[in-house]
């Protein structure tokens, strides 16, 4: 957990510089390539981290190096700032801590710009948004892939244990094939690793489905993890999840493990 400080600056005035600004840089985790993302001591707030200053990013970068925490700087320019905080909506970031260089402060996200109301848009239109399921995965791959030795791991089952739950309650993308010749039939692609395995991938994020999408005519169901996890337990050995940021390999035992 972070602890955020203030000296000098209010909440306001934090608000006015972000907005000002023609350029941020970004913390972030070089597990994940996404925000690096800590959960604060007094409010819970998960929240990312903002610089005005490379070299103040670069400074924290170093201090992070102590506990094994690998990062590396994102700069954003003033036009891609709406993209940045659609991203960390959709990961479940709820605030920021400014560093304008000299003082530091949290900020709620909401206060700098407001979610995207999705509840007037058709449901099946709506983007697929797995935020607490990313968030999840988050932590627990940021602390997964810290190379310490195993034993120095923190809270690595309960965030295990979170992410499972997350799992349980999300939705998730699933390509279809519908065949030409009778329109009723419909195949569910899969893949094949090296050792010939069939394995079964879906997704949380629609920019990872159109990367496996892309050059085929195919279309796209949502469905429940419960559901899919078992028709795919019938069809294929593993389940390939797909979220921004990590991949998850789930085999059929698994699978019948977190289905119950």
């Amino acid at each position: 957990m972070e602890r955020t400080t203030r000296m000098g600056m209010s909440v306001v005035d934090a608000v006015k510089e972000i907005q000002a600004r023609d350029s941020i840089f970004v913390a972030y985790s070089q597990v994940t390539k996404l925000p690096y993302v800590t959960c604060a001591e007094e409010t819970y707030n998960d929240q990312a981290w903002f610089f005005a200053e490379e070299e103040t990013l670069k400074e924290f970068g170093k201090k992070k190096l102590d506990d094994k925490i690998l990062l590396m700087g994102m700069k954003y320019e003033k036009k891609d700032f709406p993209r940045m905080y659609g991203l960390l909506y959709a990961v479940g970031v709820n605030s920021l801590v400014w560093n304008n260089g000299s003082e530091e402060i949290e900020v709620d996200l909401d206060k700098i710009v407001r979610q995207p109301d999705l509840s007037k848009v058709e449901p099946e239109k709506r983007p697929l948004i797995n935020a607490t399921l990313q968030l999840s995965g988050i932590y627990f791959m940021q602390e997964l892939r810290r190379p310490v030795k195993p034993e120095e791991h923190k809270n690595i089952r309960e965030l295990e244990e979170e992410l499972i739950a997350n799992l349980r309650k999300s939705e998730f993308l699933v390509a279809m094939d519908r065949s030409e010749e009778d329109p009723a039939k419909v195949n569910i692609p899969y893949l094949k690793n090296k050792e010939g395995k069939i394995l079964q991938p879906v997704f949380s994020d629609v920019l990872e489905y159109e990367k496996f999408a892309r050059g085929k005519k195919l279309r796209i169901a949502k469905i429940p993890f419960v559901k899919l996890a078992d028709i795919m337990i019938q069809q294929a050995e593993a389940l390939v999840i797909n979220p921004m940021g990590f991949n998850l390999i789930l085999n059929r035992e698994q699978l019948k493990k977190i289905i119950g």
